[in-house]
């Protein structure tokens, strides 16, 4: 150094050292205050040093490096005087003291994050000029966007896009604490960086549970959404119909493990191989084959009476019939009246027919039951070759349940009242999947000819809510994980994420719980190494399975006022400091705490808000313009 040199570094010195360490515990610095310099910034030479304060940044040195400490308390002592009867006693008889806990290091000009070195005792201490603030936030690579301005620092704050978006996140906050603009503002900047190209080597799905982000411009202009609704025709997803197998069923449907798990796996078997391929042709045959067995199994007792009109029913919704007394051939209602030995007519039939005390019906001329097979597959092909509609996967699924069924009651393989439930829980739900899922066998899916999507559940009722974006991410993510490309990557975004990653829910299984907590902690710990990355956002995070959270590389906290949100975070978040954490209650709309894999440290961040053309649909009423007209005054 020259002269001048080495006069400005001791300048600079002199005017910017506060104190020396004192104390030394952990990570944590006590450092006495030796300058009451209490303005909130200082100015040196055109330069910004930002004064002592909670939240703000000083650095500590040690030989040739500087230690990098972030202040998380200030207080006083009394001070000890040798002689009490001193005249300056009076003037000033405190000591100040702040505590830093150590974020990192000044090495050879650029900032480090993590605990390298401890000071000793009676290092100085210094204030940090603007110039080495902006270093210890540049968290940035060549690539990177705008995350927005530091609350307490008057820098931008900028992340690297690998280290943001190759990662887990999550967003965080109370409503109206601007979480849904965070998420937006976050993508959006992503997706309109210069010269960006996704196209074909990743894909963003945004799960949306209350249709905020449905909006033309929101996030993308090139999205494709989809509207689902269960009550209202409207958009469906093209899926495969080997998506909906035997474990989506089973969870689907509630099945017991022991009885109804192993009924599905048969009568999903049988509609593979059965009525898959031709199944108009096949169907006659197969139905009038089972009438005939029935009728010649030396009479039919309750469970075979129940099975076969309810393989009638399905029969009937397979065809859209809405009057079964103009085929009264096929829907005759074998029945039972009493309990004596009686002989008499039974419903639709001739005294040809006897009822026993033993609950079967027996034909009195053997001839009759091929009389009534005839008939009845007779009208069966009337049926088939008169009808002109499309015949969809899910009617004629139930119809493969309702020729399982039977077969199981006519050999003795299962109980009617023990699988009759499966069936009834489908015939349920059937036609909410119709309205929500077209299926589709020659691979084709709206999903894989899109980059980026959005699939609003705003209309989609509380179970289907639950079922859709579970079988959605976890087909996704198997047929990604498949390809094993990690030069493409997959970005699921899921908003309200507490709708479908809740630990506790009174409403469902603990199988369906399990099963669906199984699948997206599964994604959140091996997703990244097939390039699948996961953003939730939730106003209440503590509903949230732990494993998920803690599993986040990158968080951003806004406004949290409940014990256990805030408790969650403080268990699960590992690089969060005490001063961000005491900060979160008291954020501003907007304010954030970011920190994560993309930040050296924590950050006190304020986001910007979107142009209203590009904002997600979730702002809160004005009820000062709602209620009162403008003619009104103020004050009443």
């Amino acid at each position: 150094m020259t002269i001048k040199e080495t006069r400005d570094f001791l300048d600079q010195n002199a005017f910017s050292r506060i104190g020396e360490v004192v104390e030394i515990n952990g990570r944590s610095i006590v450092v006495k205050v030796d300058k009451q310099k209490n303005n909130t910034s200082l100015f040196y030479k055109g330069e910004i040093y930002r004064n002592v304060g909670i939240g703000s940044y000083v650095k500590v040195k040690k030989d040739f490096l500087y230690i990098i400490g972030k202040i998380e308390k200030e207080f006083i002592k009394e001070k000890r005087y040798v002689n009490d009867t001193s005249e300056l006693k009076h003037l000033n008889q405190y000591d100040r003291f702040i505590e830093l806990s150590v974020v990192g290091t000044f090495e050879n000009g650029n900032f480090k994050r993590g605990i390298r070195v401890l000071p000793l005792l009676y290092n100085e201490a210094y204030l940090v000029s603007e110039k080495e603030l902006n270093q210890i936030f540049h968290f940035t690579s060549k690539k990177s966007i705008l995350i927005g301005k530091a609350i307490f620092e008057d820098v931008q704050v900028r992340a690297s896009v690998t280290n943001l978006f190759a990662s887990h996140i999550g967003i965080f906050g109370n409503t109206g604490s601007g979480k849904s603009n965070t998420l937006v503002r976050l993508y959006h900047n992503l997706l309109n960086i210069p010269n960006i190209n996704i196209q074909g080597k990743s894909k963003f799905i945004i799960l949306d549970f209350n249709g905020e982000y449905s909006n033309d411009t929101t996030l993308s202009s090139s999205k494709k959404n989809i509207i689902l609704s269960t009550r209202s025709s409207n958009d469906q997803i093209c899926i495969e119909a080997s998506w909906l197998d035997e474990e989506f069923w089973r969870i689907v449907l509630q099945a017991t493990e022991k009885t109804q798990a192993p009924f599905i796996k048969r009568a999903l078997n049988y509609y593979s191989k059965q009525l898959a391929n031709e199944p108009l042709e096949r169907f006659s045959q197969i139905l009038s084959r089972r009438h005939k067995t029935i009728l010649n199994n030396g009479g039919i007792n309750k469970q075979e009476i129940d099975a076969f009109n309810l393989l009638k029913n399905c029969v009937k919704n397979l065809f859209s019939i809405e009057d079964e007394s103009q085929f009264p051939e096929i829907f005759r209602n074998y029945s039972t009246h009493g309990s004596d030995i009686c002989r008499e007519s039974v419903r639709g039939f001739d005294s040809e027919y006897t009822i026993h005390q033993n609950g079967k019906i027996y034909l009195n001329k053997p001839e009759n039951a091929e009389l009534e097979v005839e008939k009845f597959k007779e009208k069966i092909d009337a049926l088939i070759n008169g009808f002109q509609g499309e015949i969809g996967y899910f009617d004629l699924f139930e119809a493969a349940l309702g020729i399982r069924l039977t077969d199981d009651v006519l050999y003795n393989i299962a109980q009617f009242d023990h699988i009759s439930p499966i069936i009834h829980r489908f015939q349920k739900r059937k036609n909410e999947l119709k309205k929500i899922f077209q299926i589709s066998e020659s691979n084709f899916m709206d999903i894989a000819t899109h980059d980026i999507i959005s699939i609003s559940l705003r209309d989609v009722n509380l179970e289907m809510r639950k079922i859709i974006p579970l079988l959605l991410c976890k087909k996704i993510y198997e047929n990604h994980k498949a390809q094993s490309l990690t030069s493409k990557t997959l970005h699921l975004i899921i908003d309200e994420a507490h709708n479908i990653l809740s630990e506790e829910s009174f409403r469902e299984s603990e199988n369906w719980k399990d099963y669906r907590l199984e699948v997206f902690e599964e994604i959140i710990k091996e997703g990244r190494k097939f390039g699948v990355f996961l953003t939730i956002s939730s106003q209440r995070p503590s509903d949230i399975s732990n494993t998920i959270i803690s599993q986040l590389h990158n968080v951003f906290i806004h406004r949290l006022i409940n014990n256990n949100d805030l408790q969650t975070m403080s268990k699960t978040i590992s690089f969060l400091d005490n001063v961000s954490y005491n900060s979160i209650p008291i954020l501003p709309p907007g304010g954030c705490i970011f920190t994560g894999t993309a930040t050296e440290i924590p950050v006190a961040v304020q986001i910007p808000v979107l142009e209203k053309s590009i904002q997600p649909t979730s702002e809160t009423s004005l009820l000062d313009v709602l209620w009162f007209d403008n003619e009104v005054g103020e004050n009443l």
